[in-house]
């Protein structure tokens, strides 16, 4: 609004100056025609012509100049006709002349009047901010680049002292750089300032000393421009290679920067030579890799790579790649395959040679920028390998030694698992043994029962044998005898083999076979000497209880597609130990007890694609074993068993 106010009030003006230079003319006129005084009137035209020229224009001055002119040359006629005498001639003479004169120098200043203005108007849409200041300080003159920069406008500044109206701090002092004024004639520098509305900027200042034509006078042209933008641009920028080259130096990875730029130069001389393919000029030229890899040149590298290759500084690290890769290293020409074919990312294996002369496994990956550029400082990560050799050595190692261990563990296992099942048919062989002699001692001797008894004893051996055969295969991978047994019948027979045992140990026997039909696909020996185990840890754990309570309860039924078998006793339950570590091998409640029967028994089921569970009774007064096997119809394929 005040620029525009100004133009106003100046527009108001000229047409004031106007209306003076028409009334002067005119009344010069009137004086000069239709008076008769002997002076020169006609030169007073001087001063509407002067007037003209202050509205800026020299096709004004000249018109008017030739306005004044034409009415000297009518008032001169009208006045004095023809018969002029010489004294009104030279009046009129000096007052054409004096108008000539007064033209031409106001023609030339209004030139320079131009060129000041124009130079005004650069002045006012330059970008910069910039004032004059006399030498006691005083602004004279202020942009409006000024008036952005600072937010003093013009009326504001103008008059003030520079040092007063703004707050400058200088790297040294205003008096220094006063003194470079003085001394060279201009001063710059970077200085801090505060606003009119107390922002704090960086400014790029340019002071130049000016004089007038006499040497004297002399007037500070400055000049600023705001560079705090690129000021914090170059604190980011500095900031942030502080933190690549930190994260560089320490970074727990061996870097080094690699000059490609000779490398991938060549490459491109050799397409352009009609090379589409590199694989075979490389095989007709195996020098080409060694070149190519002198011509690799390594320009940094971290504190972790000169650690890796024991060098004490960058200064003496090595210069070119082929001075620790060795001649024999055949995946460089892969590389230059690939850098050939275009690919970005390069990634491989490879050995390289340390200062100290150690060959060292490393991990070494490369990344190019898909345009091409930026080939100079190309960062190669690499990855010590030597301790991740080193453990997998030792893994192996291990893996070999546990090996040989699970393999004497396992004929261990086989061995006491024998034992343990061919226990029971040996305590059957020697009773039935002993029995026959017993017979035979009598007198008479008894020779039916004697007979019967080593009859017996035989077929105990049998089932012993039977048992040692079916075990190996149960620890072994080889298919057992499958056919389809009923349930009951076998849990019948199995009972036969310890009616004596629970008859000595005083257990009541109570069934409850309620699946006299239900018959499942499997290997009956196996079968038997499992519900056998079961019969036997009833037996063992009913031995604190007393006599007459000791009561083992057998129970079938059928579930479903499923027939289940419950054996339950009498004796102190599990107590805290928990059920499913009773179904580890070795793993005992018994003092003489090898662990391994519900073990061999959970083989046995999940063979026959069965389950067998341990848990408390509901009135805490013994346990009780579920077995659950899935009828035949489910069981039709032969058994796989396996350890």
């Amino acid at each position: 609004m005040r620029r525009s106010d100004g133009r106003f009030a100046h527009a108001r003006s000229q047409r004031y100056r106007v209306a003076a230079g028409v009334a002067l003319g005119l009344a010069i006129f009137a004086v000069d025609t239709f008076t008769t005084l002997a002076s020169a009137v006609a030169v007073l035209y001087v001063l509407v012509i002067v007037l003209a020229g202050d509205l800026g224009s020299r096709s004004i001055v000249r018109g008017t100049s030739a306005i004044c002119a034409a009415l000297t040359l009518v008032g001169f006629f009208y006045s004095h006709g023809a018969d002029a005498e010489s004294q009104s001639t030279l009046r009129l003479l000096f007052s054409l002349a004096a108008n000539l004169v007064t033209t031409l120098l106001l023609l030339k200043n209004v030139g320079d009047r131009t060129i000041l203005e124009a130079q005004a108007r650069m002045l006012e849409m330059t970008g910069d901010a910039i004032f004059l200041r006399d030498r006691a300080g005083r602004i004279i003159y202020w942009n409006h680049g000024a008036e952005i920069l600072y937010g003093w406008t013009q009326e504001e500044a103008v008059g003030q002292k520079a040092e007063a109206l703004i707050e400058v701090g200088f790297p040294r002092s205003r008096t220094a750089a006063e003194a470079a004024l003085e001394a060279t004639g201009q001063w710059e520098g970077e200085l801090k300032v505060r606003t009119k509305a107390g922002r704090e900027l960086d400014v790029l200042c340019r002071w130049r000393l000016q004089r007038d034509m006499r040497g004297s006078m002399p007037t500070i042209l400055e000049t600023a421009v705001d560079i705090s933008d690129r000021k914090a641009a170059e604190a980011a920028l500095k900031a942030s290679e502080h933190r690549y080259r930190t994260i560089f130096e320490t970074l727990a990875i061996a870097i080094w920067e690699n000059d490609f730029r000779e490398v991938k130069g060549t490459l491109d001389a050799l397409r352009d030579r009609g090379v589409m393919d590199l694989r075979p000029y490389i095989a007709e030229n195996p020098e080409f890799v060694s070149r190519m890899r002198r011509a690799v040149r390594i320009t940094d590298v971290n504190e972790t790579a000169l650690r890796l290759m024991a060098v004490p500084s960058k200064d003496q690290f090595f210069t070119r790649l082929d001075e620790f890769l060795p001649d024999s290293d055949a995946r460089f020409g892969q590389f230059l395959v690939g850098i050939f074919e275009g690919q970005t990312e390069f990634q491989t294996e490879t050995v390289v040679r340390s200062r100290d002369g150690r060959m060292i496994p490393i991990l070494v990956a490369l990344s190019f920028p898909p345009d091409g550029e930026g080939l100079d400082r190309i960062q190669a990560s690499i990855v010590d390998m030597t301790e991740r050799y080193e453990f997998q050595e030792a893994l192996e190692a291990s893996r070999q030694e546990l090996e040989q261990a699970s393999r004497a563990a396992m004929l261990g296992e086989i061995s006491a698992s024998i034992a343990h099942e061919v226990n029971q048919p040996l305590s059957a062989i020697m009773t039935f043994v002993q029995a026959g002699i017993r017979w035979i001692s009598r007198t008479p001797p008894d020779v039916d029962e004697a007979r019967s008894a080593l009859q017996d004893a035989v077929t105990a051996t049998e089932h012993a044998a039977e048992v040692v055969k079916r075990v190996r295969l149960l620890l072994g991978k080889a298919k057992s005898e499958s056919a389809e047994v009923v349930i009951d019948t076998l849990v019948s027979e199995a009972l036969r083999m310890k009616i004596k045992e629970l008859t000595s140990d005083a257990v009541h026997l109570s069934l409850a076979l309620g699946a006299p039909f239900a018959s499942v696909q499997g290997d009956r020996v196996l079968l038997q000497q499992a519900f056998l185990n079961v019969i036997s840890n009833a037996m063992q754990a009913m031995d604190t209880t007393a006599i007459g309570a000791r009561v083992l309860l057998i129970e079938s039924e059928m579930d479903g597609e499923n027939v289940v078998l419950r054996f339950t006793d009498s004796g102190p339950g599990l107590g805290a130990q928990p059920p499913e570590s009773l179904f580890k091998p070795f793993n005992t409640t018994k003092p003489n007890g090898m662990g391994l029967g519900l073990a061999m028994c959970r083989s046995i089921m999940m063979a026959h694609s069965g389950t067998i569970a341990i848990r408390d009774r509901i009135d805490g007064r013994g346990a009780v074993v579920e077995i659950r096997l899935p009828l035949a119809s489910r069981a039709a394929m032969p058994v796989s068993i396996s350890a």
